[in-house]
């Protein structure tokens, strides 16, 4: 049987050439930014169920963005595609680290009355099971990928929020007092001090800044969404915690959110006067004065 070298060369050119078009469009399409939460209003009139509903989708917004995003979940693309556009790769490996954590405090200080309780088996299955799943699995059949698991997470966490004041046998639990707003805003602490520390790396090069960069802004995302949640449904934070840092943190936020050079750059040597900006420094700024703002805000709630 004679081989057809034409059909081989014209059949490879347009396997390369529909990857290269494919990846081209994940670059051209994607972003390494989600929108930000605003929680509905939160009034007098609310109920647990509303307030339930808020810190739910504080918790998981971030990451349902990415997941229903148009080309999904990229870390575990078998195209090779994490490799070529890795700063929605790297963003989106933020948002799943912060989400893990943001998940495991919120399910024991919002969704139960006190720390000997049980928690709401929904929400230690999202913390234990579906978001621990690592980002770079890719299943078919029985074998379970990622984005599956992420989302069976999310759901999980919207069903409890739906049950709650319910006459449901699962109705799930809704109680959120000054103990548990601290806790909350040490979790968004710690978030910002790690990654600082990762900005902080003094043998941080060009072609790493922007990975590093686009990890913590995932990181940030899920903070900047989980304290907003918190914001809405607790007055507390604002009254006790002063109205100046709450307003000042949350910009910091914006700005981070915002940042999104044409071309990271990390300043060119250890001691920060080259002649290339140091985009790392600058998101830094934003992170360390958030933390201060936080820290201040938590300062103020424990007095």
């Amino acid at each position: 049987m004679r081989i057809d070298g034409k059909k081989i060369k014209y059949a490879a050119a347009t396997v390369v050439g529909a990857y290269a078009l494919y990846v081209c469009a994940i670059g051209l399409i994607t972003s390494p930014s989600t929108e930000l939460y605003n929680p509905p209003k939160i009034d007098e009139q609310s109920t647990d169920h509303d307030k339930a509903v808020v810190m739910a989708q504080a918790c998981t917004k971030a990451l349902d963005d990415e997941l229903n995003s148009l080309f999904g979940w990229l870390p575990n693309d078998l195209m090779l595609v994490p490799s070529i556009i890795d700063n929605t790769t790297a963003y989106q490996k933020g948002v799943i680290y912060a989400t893990r954590p943001a998940s495991d405090i919120l399910a024991k200080t919002v969704a139960r009355f006190g720390n000997n309780d049980t928690i709401d088996k929904r929400l230690a299955d999202a913390t234990s099971r579906f978001f621990t799943y690592s980002e770079y699995a890719w299943g078919f059949w029985f074998v379970y990928d990622a984005e599956s698991k992420y989302k069976d997470g999310i759901k999980n966490w919207l069903s409890w929020a739906e049950s709650i004041g319910t006459n449901a046998k699962n109705a799930g639990i809704y109680n959120v007092k000054s103990d548990d707003v601290y806790q909350v805003m040490n979790y968004c602490a710690n978030m910002c001090d790690y990654a600082l520390g990762i900005l902080n790396d003094e043998n941080m090069g060009h072609f790493t800044s922007d990975d590093n960069i686009y990890f913590v802004k995932g990181i940030a995302a899920v903070v900047t969404n989980v304290i907003k949640g918190m914001l809405a449904v607790d007055k507390s934070i604002v009254e006790r915690g002063g109205a100046e840092n709450v307003a000042e943190c949350l910009k910091r936020f914006e700005y981070i959110s915002n940042f999104n050079p044409i071309y990271v750059t990390a300043g060119g040597n250890a001691i920060g006067d080259a002649m290339l900006p140091n985009h790392v420094a600058a998101i830094a700024r934003h992170f360390d004065v958030a933390n201060n703002r936080i820290e201040d805000i938590m300062k103020a709630m424990s007095k």
